[in-house]
């Protein structure tokens, strides 16, 4: 009885991570971590949740309405496609709408993420599955060493992924493998998107 309790409860800690740490969150504090060194409008940041957030939620709840998406996690690889080509659609709206909105760090963020998400597609769809909370949370870890490597940013980063990478695990939703191959894309897209980008436009980066 006791075991069978110890189970429930970690079960739903599980998935209360992964429900509270998944790609649009990621995503939200990679843009909190920008503002603290290059401020953002609170226009930028309306744009951005928007994209980044309020759409493929929306996009998510149409899909599992429609019967296309059999979950919120979406277990199953094959349904993913029309998810992640959306999340790249809207990545690349938002990218462009914060440029012309001239917020080049938050715009070069997003751009990283809409990298990420491109090569979980065509990863994806060429039959593989990488896991997308893992790509989210280590792209995170990129981007802050990227562009403000403090002690303190970095050991925030480095317990999100570790948090994520144990909630996906312990769920049963991804391999070891399919874990890995989520972080090391994330971390490594990021990583060198926001260098050759924050380069390019004159930014402080903190490697170059």
């Amino acid at each position: 009885m006791a075991t069978d309790l110890y189970l429930l409860f970690m079960n739903a800690v599980f998935r209360g991570i992964s429900y509270l740490l998944y790609p649009g969150t990621m995503a939200i504090l990679g843009l909190g971590f920008t503002h603290l060194n290059n401020p953002v409008s609170a226009w930028v940041w309306v744009l951005f949740f928007c994209g980044t957030v309020v759409l493929p939620l929306l996009s998510l709840f149409v899909f599992m309405r429609l019967g296309r998406v059999s979950d919120v996690f979406i277990y199953k690889r094959e349904q993913r496609h029309g998810l992640y080509a959306l999340g790249v659609f809207f990545s690349a709206l938002t990218s462009w709408i914060i440029f012309r909105e001239n917020a080049l760090p938050a715009m070069v963020w997003c751009i990283c993420n809409m990298g990420v998400l491109t090569l979980l597609f065509f990863i994806n769809y060429a039959g593989f599955k990488a896991s997308a909370h893992m790509a989210g949370a280590s792209g995170l870890l990129g981007w802050v060493i990227c562009l403000q490597p403090t002690v303190l940013y970095l050991f925030t980063s480095l317990i999100i992924v570790i948090m994520v990478y144990v909630a996906r695990k312990g769920l049963s939703a991804h391999s070891h493998f399919e874990l890995i191959l989520g972080f090391c894309l994330g971390l490594f897209v990021t990583f060198a998107l926001a260098c050759l980008l924050l380069t390019h436009y004159g930014i402080s980066c903190s490697f170059v």
